[in-house]
């Protein structure tokens, strides 16, 4: 799962260190797998489950049971209680609420167990892109509706770095800029013109571009706009200190086609006649993070506007983690 160290303006555990939290994470959820999946295989799934909550099909199998097989089961559940069992994932916690997952459904296949797996996780990035120990920022819900972030974030390898649509403060002026992921050997500068299946795309240097689909047309704003911004703002902050990473800048329809006879030379296009062998190279690329990886990242959240309050439910006393 790529590593999601900046969302929007809010304040972020990367922040804090960025040399630290990209392994801290990698080794966490390999841990947490191992003992989850290792739970699974060898039925044992109760503990990493809440105690107090059973899944519906449990019910009706425990229905199907004899009388004294039921009476062992609640004598058993009642003993698991006493334990003060706790889920496998919050072992690690550490001081550290946001690792307290607990699943509350039985997965019935390997592949079940990835996509819950999964969805735990992105909830704990999202919590690690909205807060540190001591302060938090406030997710908006359409963080969790939002398709395109999930999307990248369960497919890419865990030593991509991702950055949503992150506000960088310059000249005393916030600037909204695109996706940027921040891989070991390249920076993509993302943008994305998607709508219905099978929209046309035609690309100019005008302010507008124009989505063709059957008989109706639209005009949307211009996207080489933004990426524009977004690749001078990335590359000029990288070369400043000297950061040896080229950046590319890539407009991308996954649904859709994109007609641009003049394409700039320093854009990328990747339609739908292209975009997935381009994603599946991401995908199965395997490297350790890099020192130039990690300093990207750390001078590229070090320009990044944030907004957060106090978390007063942490102590004073506590360590940053």
């Amino acid at each position: 799962m790529a590593q999601l160290i900046k969302l929007f303006d809010y304040i972020s555990r990367y922040e804090v260190d960025p040399y630290r939290y990209p392994s801290q994470f990698i080794r966490l959820k390999r841990q947490q797998w191992d003992k989850v999946s290792n739970a699974w295989e060898n039925n044992r799934f109760h503990t990493v489950m809440k105690i107090s909550e059973v899944h519906p099909e449990m019910e009706v199998e425990l229905e199907k049971q004899p009388f004294l097989h039921k009476v062992k089961k609640r004598f058993a559940k009642q003993e698991l209680k006493k334990q003060d069992v706790k889920p496998l994932i919050n072992e690690m916690a550490t001081q550290d609420e946001e690792l307290q997952f607990q699943f509350t459904t039985v997965p019935k296949t390997m592949d079940d167990l990835k996509h819950l797996f999964l969805d735990y996780i992105f909830k704990f990035q999202v919590r690690w892109a909205s807060s540190t120990l001591r302060e938090k920022s406030a997710v908006d819900q359409k963080v969790y509706r939002d398709q395109l972030l999930p999307y990248f974030m369960k497919r890419l390898p865990d030593h991509y770095l991702l950055m949503y649509r992150p506000i960088f403060k310059l000249k005393n002026a916030p600037v909204e800029l695109e996706m940027i992921l921040i891989g070991t050997t390249e920076v993509y500068c993302l943008s994305f013109v998607e709508n219905l299946d099978n929209t046309v795309f035609t690309g100019s240097k005008e302010k507008f571009w124009v989505a063709r689909r059957g008989e109706d047309e639209r005009k949307l704003l211009n996207p080489l706009i933004s990426l524009n911004r977004t690749g001078t703002v990335v590359q000029k902050l990288l070369s400043t200190q000297e950061i040896d990473l080229p950046v590319k800048k890539l407009i991308i329809s996954r649904n859709g086609y994109i007609d641009y006879p003049f394409v700039p030379y320093d854009i990328t296009i990747y339609d739908k006649r292209s975009y997935e062998e381009w994603f599946q190279r991401l995908r199965q690329s395997s490297a350790p993070l890099k020192h130039a990886q990690l300093k990207a990242a750390q001078v590229l959240l070090s320009h990044c506007l944030t907004n957060s309050y106090y978390r007063t439910e942490w102590s004073e006393t506590f360590d940053e983690e």
